[in-house]
């Protein structure tokens, strides 16, 4: 059995009420890519919104795989971007306008495949356009098989990224979706949401 999630050390997250004053007129850019975890994503839009942050969602094709755009266009209340080519309405590329009027990046679930990506400068898609396009604050919520989190290559990643100052929720522990145990399921919706506040409160 994998090791029970260590619920005591999470900050409790606040009430609404306490939280309203932090997160109203925020602007969250959530990325959304390829990992059976995108389904969590739901319920993490739901949690920002909640709590009063205006949520842009951008997804990798891969994540449209696992859930579609109009889940998270319903819960977002806003339309979801996935289309690197597909150019904002006005003179500035959609990818520039989004970075730009964000005040965080959140990446959840984060593959090994986008973080290899993030952390060597490629923007073959809208998602990696915007990381590279954002001067704000980024944080990183790992999840993928636990041989592949522990692989090097994903630990150089994990390293060159912190070292661009940031914040990584690290994944927890249990069974994965491919039937093994380890290191490698996205972190819970409630420790994530705890960190957006962190950051933007």
């Amino acid at each position: 059995m994998g090791k029970p999630f260590p619920l005591a050390t999470l900050r409790a997250l606040p009430s609404i009420e306490e939280v309203m004053s932090q997160l109203v007129g925020k602007r969250i850019t959530l990325g959304v890519t390829g990992s059976i975890a995108a389904y969590k994503a739901a319920d993490l839009v739901s949690q920002l919104v909640k709590y009063g942050a205006e949520v842009q969602v951008v997804m990798t094709k891969g994540a449209t795989q696992f859930i579609t755009p109009m889940t998270l266009q319903v819960l977002s209340r806003r339309p979801v971007a996935f289309d690197l080519w597909a150019e904002g309405a006005n003179s500035i590329p959609g990818h520039i306008e989004i970075a730009d009027s964000s005040d965080l990046l959140l990446v959840a679930p984060l593959t090994a495949h986008v973080m290899a990506e993030f952390a060597h400068g490629l923007a073959p898609d809208l998602l990696t356009s915007v990381y590279l396009a954002t001067r704000g604050p980024v944080l990183l919520c790992p999840a993928m098989n636990g041989k592949m989190y522990e692989h090097a290559a994903t630990q150089a990643n994990l390293k060159t990224l912190r070292s661009r100052g940031h914040a990584i929720v690290e994944p927890a522990e249990g069974m994965l979706a491919c039937g093994y145990e380890g290191n490698g399921k996205l972190a819970p919706v409630e420790e994530i949401v705890s960190r957006v506040l962190s950051i933007l409160g």
